[in-house]
């Protein structure tokens, strides 16, 4: 009786700690929105994002604003991914929204530069 009551419990156990590990492992995958856009870092972020395509790209276009973002942890990198949908100027002056991701890896003072597209 008593081995009986201890296998229960050690399942039970098992049970919960995979419960938890799934819980936690689908945090990490799934963006989260920004609660302030206009916050000085997301600006900084996006601003740097921008300045890094134009930098391979060279198309000549200009950060105005965050429109809107999300975040996710970070797991294979140790940061934090953003996402802005970010207003700029196109190389022709027109205003245009553009999508961008980056890493923050604060730990080791590096920004890693993942995508910038014309917006959908």
């Amino acid at each position: 009786m008593r081995t009986c009551l201890l296998v229960v419990a050690a399942a039970a156990i098992a049970i919960c700690a995979m419960a938890m590990a799934t819980t936690v492992a689908s945090q990490e995958d799934q963006w989260i929105p920004l609660p302030v856009v206009d916050a000085p870092l997301v600006q900084e972020l996006a601003s740097w994002v921008v300045a890094e395509h134009d930098k391979r790209a060279n198309d000549k276009v200009r950060f105005i604003r965050v429109v809107s973002g999300q975040e996710m942890e970070d797991t294979k990198l140790s940061g934090v991914r953003y996402h802005f949908v970010i207003d700029a100027l196109d190389a022709s002056g027109k205003p245009a929204k553009y999508d961008a991701v980056l890493a923050d890896i604060v730990w080791q003072n590096r920004r890693v530069f993942i995508s910038f597209n014309p917006a959908r």
